[in-house]
């Protein structure tokens, strides 16, 4: 090997060494480190974002925690810091080689004619190689992006975070509409995207998802759709960040499923509450004063099997005062005997399936067995119940 050609080569192989990890590439593809911290450490972090507690209770906890927050935006700041670093030790080399070959090339004037189609040749395979490297990095980071999407998509968002918290230049609302693109349709996807905001530790990033969320959401006409309520909800812990209009929201949500109601169409609802239990709690007594207010018997004759109809006996003995609730207010455009006789027949068999529910609950049915005394006749919930027994046939 000439002179010349060695020395480039050495060159040449310095530059791959520097500019081995491109931009968008996780800041180390060894397992036991990412960007100055230990991957135990990391996978520590990660599970106490995805696992933190909001008043006491973990599940769907949607609060910022102050320590988590800080934490992860020091790790992105090491990663960018690194990414930086080695950028710029690239851009020193690339800017540095001209004048190297320059150097090199009058140094070898003297040397035999042969020598000089080294010279463009070498050029021409450091090029090539500098190609090549930038290319293989770049598909790696898109890999690593496509994982990324993959295990939200996917409810494995432990691990949706961990890749989330290693990416540099990674844009959290691209990513939110490419998501959406393929999978806005699907209720269940969108809201594994909310859950996937939810979990994130930087309040910031949040409010940049739940904007773009929140636009997708409306320009798809998909507002009127339950995730919707998750987002509506999610997004009240930030709301001296961000504060969009609810009833854009959560509203339309609740207003379409108040007349699904009233006209005897329960599916959509029974599979929210049995899905998501908690958000369900947070607007069941919406849904109910449609009966309330847009008072009509053939509506209640229809609402009268939603209460059994539903997954938990919280939710049905919930359901049941709503119902009640709705007659009593409504008492004087009807005569009311025979409801009521339907409503402690349905109750009686709510009441036979409460073995092992907790005080709350049968605290709270006790109460809705108050409720028959204060109509007209002022008959209790038992002798409402033997009455049905008698009068079942013409009921």
């Amino acid at each position: 090997m000439t002179p010349l050609f060695a020395s480039l080569v050495v060159c040449a192989f310095a530059l791959t060494i520097v500019s081995s990890r491109p931009s968008d590439f996780p800041e180390s593809t060894d397992q036991l480190d990412a960007c100055g911290q230990h991957y135990k450490d990391l996978l520590a972090a990660s599970t106490a974002w995805h696992e933190k507690t909001c008043n006491g209770t973990s599940k769907r906890a949607a609060c910022v925690v102050p320590e988590h927050e800080q934490a992860y935006l020091e790790l992105k700041q090491r990663c960018k810091q690194a990414h930086d670093e080695r950028n710029a030790k690239v851009k020193e080399i690339y800017e540095k080689l001209p004048s190297y070959l320059v150097n090199m090339t009058l140094r070898v004037n003297l040397l035999k004619e042969s020598l000089r189609h080294d010279l463009p040749s070498l050029q021409e395979m450091v090029n090539e190689q500098k190609s090549l490297l930038e290319a293989a990095w770049k598909y790696g980071a898109q890999l690593q992006r496509e994982l990324l999407l993959t295990s939200m998509e996917s409810n494995r968002m432990q691990r949706a975070l961990v890749l989330h918290s290693m990416l540099v230049n990674v844009s959290l609302t691209e990513m939110m509409q490419e998501s959406y693109k393929y999978h806005g349709g699907n209720s269940r996807m969108v809201a594994r995207m909310l859950k996937f905001a939810r979990k994130l530790p930087s309040a910031d990033e949040r409010v940049e998802v739940y904007k773009e969320l929140a636009q997708l959401l409306k320009s798809n006409n998909h507002n009127d759709r339950y995730p919707a309520i998750i987002f509506s909800h999610d997004v009240k812990q930030l709301e001296d960040r961000y504060k969009p209009e609810h009833a854009e929201y959560e509203g339309k949500v609740v207003g379409r499923w108040q007349t699904q109601l009233l006209a005897g169409n329960f599916h959509e609802v029974l599979m929210f509450a049995k899905d998501y239990p908690e958000y369900y709690a947070r607007i069941e007594q919406d849904l109910y004063t449609a009966l309330k207010t847009q008072w009509s018997m053939d509506a209640f004759n229809r609402m009268l099997y939603l209460p059994n109809s539903l997954p938990t006996a919280e939710q049905r003995v919930g359901a049941f005062r709503g119902v009640l609730d709705a007659l009593l207010e409504n008492q004087a455009k009807q005569r009311n005997d025979a409801s009521l006789m339907r409503l402690a027949n349905e109750l009686a068999k709510l009441e036979t399936t409460l073995e092992g529910s907790n005080d709350a609950t049968r605290q709270s049915l006790d109460e809705v067995k108050n409720v028959f005394q204060q109509f007209t006749y002022t008959r209790d919930f038992s002798a409402y119940a033997e009455l049905y027994k008698i009068f079942r046939a013409a009921l």
